[in-house]
């Protein structure tokens, strides 16, 4: 079994479909004649799932001090204090309160917590295989959720190889075989073009190599074309009009600059737009269109012939208008990651941005958040220690979740975190909506392999049940 010890206990599933959100207040029935002293508290739900926040309210009456202790080997001393449950059990709070006097009274109230694995869906990925998830989206021809992923052998010849999947409602899927991976790769993205055919592009990196790797396939999976580059790595797409914009990197005299390239409808390239930023190099890993132009994020560095193959790593954010000039641009100097980033796979992985309702644009890679105005100034940022390049960012108008190791997150406009789940998965590239619905295809570390699940929340992040 792989299934990274599921814990599928008949009471856990019987009980998750009588979960109840709302608070219920415990306080002491029985008060002591001649003290007034009260023990009282409130949870915010008496059902759970592991990693998602239980608030408590102290109500107590006439206490000078307040204890809880939560059941799991923590205490506190807030008066209103909240927490998360790692592991699913079931969980007795108590609180202590002390008077002036030192004189206490003690309460105590229990929790169930469900761990959230049973709400998932596991495909079979044989034992020794590793299974990563690269992109996933919403083909634009079947309306259905798509997963492109690579799967490696780790004990046999078999080699690694990239499979496209499509998802039924049921989420039961058809799969079909790309390519081999030849180089790492921590990326991909599909583009339908009209006439049925189907562009892969897959980042293709070393330490020291950074390039792209594109297959293409006809409507029926007849294999018709593959380019491999060492000189260009191309992160994504924008439609405009009937011609697409790709975007990335690409080598001009030994420099990589921003790269903007257009192809028309049948994915012939006929322009390339290229801008230096910085002192040496840089690439763009996302751009989105706004009411103006385009804005796109990316990232300056320094190319070395020898370890550290990336030096001096820093953000940037690029505005152009409808003509793909560059009208302006922020480099933001003080990056957790210029110290991290050192070599081209760091950053083969996923580059997100997005623009909120207020107008803020947030930016999301290599575990580092960085929220920004309109005109590019900081609000506010945030790094994840741990957090793999393969994670995701979706805006829902005026908030916005993002996953890390293990969570996934859920911030205000201006960069405040106001919820989370801990869902368990490792490396997330995409959170797709669909019927109101996040959906995610995520990949877990177990011991030397990596597995895939399939699970879905919604925009409060509470999870959906994807099971038959």
């Amino acid at each position: 079994m792989f299934m990274k010890k599921l814990y599928f206990l008949g009471v856990c599933l019987f009980l998750i479909a009588a979960c109840s959100k709302d608070a219920v207040t415990v306080i002491d029935d029985n008060p002591d004649d001649g003290i007034s002293l009260k023990a009282c508290f409130e949870v915010s739900a008496l059902t759970l799932n592991v990693g998602e926040i239980l608030q408590i309210t102290n109500c107590s009456e006439g206490a000078t001090a307040s204890l809880f202790d939560f059941g799991n080997g923590e205490i506190s001393e807030d008066d209103d204090p909240s927490l998360s449950y790692e592991e699913g059990g079931t969980y007795t709070i108590t609180l202590t309160v002390t008077n002036a006097d030192q004189e206490t009274k003690t309460i105590t109230k229990s929790v169930t917590v469900f761990v959230v694995e049973a709400l998932y869906l596991f495909p079979e990925i044989p034992e020794g295989y590793t299974g990563f998830p690269l992109e996933t989206g919403i083909n634009s021809d079947t309306g259905n959720i798509y997963s492109i992923e690579v799967y490696q052998d780790n004990i046999g010849p078999g080699g690694s190889k990239f499979y496209y999947r499509e998802f039924n409602e049921d989420f039961v899927y058809a799969s079909n075989y790309i390519a081999d991976k030849p180089y790492n790769s921590g990326s991909a993205f599909v583009n339908f073009y009209p006439d049925g055919d189907m562009n892969f592009v897959f980042s293709r990196t070393l330490g020291g190599l950074f390039g792209s790797q594109e297959v293409t396939y006809n409507l029926v999976w007849t294999f018709l074309n593959t380019v491999n580059s060492a000189s260009k790595h191309s992160y994504g797409y924008l439609s405009k009009g009937t011609d697409y914009l790709y975007f990335g990197a690409q080598e001009d005299a030994g420099i990589f600059k921003t790269a903007i390239e257009t192809r028309n409808s049948g994915g012939d390239a006929y322009a390339t737009v290229l801008n230096s930023f910085g002192d040496a190099d840089s690439m763009m890993g996302d751009m989105i269109e706004v009411d103006d132009g385009y804005v796109a994020y990316g990232a300056v560095f320094t190319k070395n012939v020898s370890l550290p193959y990336i030096s001096d790593y820093k953000p940037l954010l690029v505005f152009l208008d409808a003509d793909l000039n560059v009208t302006s641009h922020v480099i933001y100097e003080d990056s957790a990651l210029t110290s991290k980033i050192s070599s081209f796979n760091d950053i083969n992985g996923s580059y997100h941005l997005v623009q909120l309702s207020n107008g803020n644009f947030v930016m999301y890679s290599n575990g580092e958040l960085i929220v920004v105005d309109a005109s590019g100034n900081k609000l506010n940022s945030a790094f994840f220690e741990d957090t793999s390049n393969n994670q995701a960012l979706v805006s829902l108008g005026d908030s916005f979740v993002i996953s890390t190791d293990e969570f996934l997150r859920k911030f205000t406009a201006g960069g405040s975190q106001m919820n989370q789940l801990k869902y368990n998965g490792n490396h997330l590239p995409e959170l797709v909506i669909k019927d109101n619905t996040l959906f995610f295809i995520a990949g877990y570390d177990l011991e030397s392999d990596i597995k895939i699940f399939y699970g879905a929340c919604d925009f409060d992040l509470t999870l959906i049940d994807l099971r038959p």
